[in-house]
């Protein structure tokens, strides 16, 4: 058994390193929300092990915490039951971050890692770029028009790239140059993933996230496949609200019918006369 976790250790590495990782973080939630409650910005390893990639390497907890110790950018705690970045990222660390980092969608059909890289980095530096494939429902069919929306962002179930820039300035400049504005239906779009105020004060952006793992790709090599838990959530909240407002309003088709069916009883009514009174 160990031989066999021996073979995947690099593979395990790789993946909870990225999970881990500053553009994960910056762009998804579910692990945030773990580092965040705890104080020493710890996740419980029953976590990352429940992640579909790692359970598939990985059977019980312990396990994995031995093969993290070894780890040169995780720390895991004395009990076994915990797992943690070396290099905490501090929320000030984090909005910087986001900062540099821009959305992208309707992607070029050729959207592999050399041929984005050459795209964007035409305005400046990029670090990394994240593609991200859409979301599959639980048939197996991909939703494109599931969308998941958070305040001041709005993530389709498109593909979409995450593209982190060297600056906050050159995050702004591809912003403003790269938007294909001739072709607002299927040219490419780009925004910031987090929106500054006017005074240049960073707004923090809560998102609706993806767990650990995604449908994505950072640089050339497939990293996750992090499923979205909220979005099922917001989904159903979204089609229970669209049933009970669709039981509430009326069509203007609706509305025609039923002044058909009142003006015909008023003309039944007329050619009744009054009524007749037997004496």
């Amino acid at each position: 058994m160990w031989s066999k976790l021996e073979r995947w250790r690099p593979t395990v590495y790789m993946l909870v390193e990225y999970y881990f990782s500053d553009v994960n973080l910056a762009t998804t939630d579910h692990l945030m929300r773990y580092i965040n409650n705890d104080p020493d910005g710890y996740v419980p390893i029953s976590v990352v092990v429940s992640f579909k990639k790692i359970k598939a390497l990985i059977s019980s907890n312990s396990q994995l915490a031995s093969l993290l110790r070894n780890s040169a950018k995780l720390v895991v705690s004395e009990d076994g039951k915990k797992v943690r970045r070396q290099h905490p990222l501090t929320e000030s660390d984090m909005e910087e971050l986001q900062s540099r980092i821009i959305v992208a969608e309707n992607l070029p059909e050729d959207h592999c890692h050399q041929n984005l890289m050459k795209i964007f980095s035409a305005v400046g530096s990029v670090k990394t770029i994240r593609t991200c494939q859409p979301q599959t429902s639980n048939g197996g069919a991909i939703s494109s028009s599931r969308t998941v929306k958070a305040e001041g962002m709005l993530f389709s179930n498109k593909l979409h790239a995450f593209v982190e820039y060297e600056s906050i300035e050159l995050a702004e400049k591809a912003v403003a140059e790269l938007n294909d504005e001739g072709n607002w239906r299927n040219g490419l779009k780009v925004r910031l993933l987090l929106r500054r105020t006017g005074k240049s004060a960073q707004v923090r952006v809560k998102k609706v996230g993806h767990e650990g793992e995604t449908n994505c790709k950072e640089d050339d090599a497939s990293t996750s496949e992090l499923k979205q838990p909220n979005e099922k959530h917001l989904e159903d909240r979204s089609q229970h609200t669209n049933v009970q407002s669709n039981e509430l309003a009326v069509s203007p088709i609706g509305h025609f019918l039923i002044y058909i069916c009142f003006f015909q009883w008023l003309l039944f009514e007329t050619e009744k006369g009054p009524p007749v009174h037997k004496i």
